[in-house]
C-alpha cells in the first residue's frame, strides 16, 4: 500500500492506493477540505464518505455516504449543510483510470451503505435508500472487487465502518470470514464465557476487539453502578435489535457478534453494571479469568 503525505503532514490531505488496485482514496481532516477539493481526484466521479463522532454515544461514529459526477461539488455543499456540521474528516475514493461511471457510483454507494448498516459499528445519516441494481452483470462483478479494495483501503485511514465484528479488516472474503468465524468458536482455546447473575454469554478476542457471540444473554435489569455511557450503549443496542428480550422477559439475548473495546466494556453491557470484565470472563476450557490467561499468554510470548 501506498500512503502519500500530500503537504507532508499527517492532518493534511492523504492519498491512498494498493499497489495493484484500480482506485485510489483521498482523505483530509475538515480544516483541510478545502486542499483536498482543489486536488484532481475531486474532480474525477467517486463516492466519499463523511464521518464524525456521535454525540449522543461516546464512541460511536455518524456516517454519511454520497457519489456525485464531480465529487467536489457534492463536497462543497455538504460543507455549507447545517445539517451536515457532525462530520471532521471525509475520504473520497476515485478510479485511477477515470473508469468509474454515475451508475458505477451509485452502486457502490448502495453496497457500501448496505455494508455500514450491516456491520453495525456506526450510524448512517443518510436516510432510507433502496439497492442500485442499474448494472449488467459483468460490471456487478468488477464494481464488488472494487469493493473489496475500498474495504482495505477505509480502515487503514481510519474509516473502519464496514468490517463485522470480529472480522479482520481485508483479511478473507465474507465466505471465508464466516468459515472462520465457526472454527474459531468451536475451538474453546479462545472461547470466554461470562454467568454472573443468570447471565449466559459468549466471547472471543478477534484482531483488536473483544467480541461477544450472538445467542448470549445479557441481564435486562440494570445495577445502580451502571453508568450513564453504558446505559446509553445498552440502549441503543436496544433500539438497533442487536439486544432483544429473551422469553421469560428477564434476560436480553444478543442477535449478532457485538464488538467491544475491552472485556469490560463487554461485561458491562452483559451484566448491566459495571464490572470488571477481566476477573469475571473466564476461559471456555480451563476456567482461568480472562486477566490471568492474558498474562500467561504475554508470559508465553503468545503461545496458547
Amino acid at each position: 500500500m501506498k500512503l502519500y503525505l500530500v503537504d507532508g503532514s499527517p492532518s493534511g490531505v492523504i492519498t491512498a492506493e494498493l499497489g495493484i488496485s484500480s482506485v485510489r482514496a483521498a482523505v483530509a481532516s475538515r480544516t483541510a477540505l478545502p486542499d483536498l477539493i482543489r486536488r484532481e481526484e475531486a474532480s474525477r466521479t467517486g463516492i466519499y464518505l463523511l464521518v464524525g463522532p456521535d454525540p449522543d454515544l461516546p464512541g460511536r461514529q455518524l456516517v454519511y455516504v454520497g457519489e456525485g459526477d464531480q465529487v467536489k461539488t457534492r463536497l462543497a455543499a455538504h460543507d455549507a449543510d447545517e445539517t451536515k456540521e457532525f462530520f471532521t474528516r471525509a475520504v473520497l475514493i476515485v478510479s485511477k483510470d477515470e473508469n468509474l461511471t454515475k451508475a458505477h457510483g451509485r452502486y457502490l454507494e448502495s453496497r457500501i451503505i448496505a455494508a455500514i448498516r450491516g456491520a453495525g459499528r456506526a450510524k448512517l445519516v443518510n436516510g432510507t435508500e433502496p439497492p442500485f441494481k442499474g448494472l449488467p452483470e459483468p460490471e456487478i462483478a468488477d464494481m464488488e472487487r472494487v469493493l473489496d479494495e475500498i474495504e482495505i483501503l477505509l480502515p487503514v485511514l481510519g474509516f473502519d465502518v464496514l468490517r463485522p465484528a470480529g472480522q479482520e479488516a481485508g483479511g478473507q472474503s465474507r465466505a471465508e470470514t464466516a468459515g472462520a468465524i465457526i472454527a474459531v468458536t468451536a475451538n474453546h482455546d479462545a472461547l470466554f464465557t461470562f454467568t454472573e447473575a443468570g447471565t449466559d454469554a459468549k466471547a472471543r478476542e478477534a484482531s483488536d476487539e473483544f467480541v461477544v457471540l450472538a445467542g448470549s444473554r445479557a441481564k435486562r435489569q440494570e445495577v445502580p453502578s451502571c453508568g450513564e455511557g453504558l446505559k446509553r450503549r445498552r440502549a441503543q443496542l436496544i433500539a438497533d435489535g442487536v439486544l432483544v428480550p429473551d422469553a421469560d422477559g428477564k434476560f436480553l439475548r444478543f442477535t449478532a457478534d457485538t464488538a467491544f473495546d475491552s472485556p469490560s466494556g463487554a461485561a458491562g453491557t452483559v451484566y448491566g453494571g459495571n464490572v470488571s470484565g477481566n476477573r469475571y470472563w473466564k476461559h471456555a476450557t480451563n476456567g482461568q479469568s480472562y486477566g490471568d490467561w492474558r498474562k500467561r499468554q504475554i508470559g508465553e510470548g503468545g503461545e496458547a
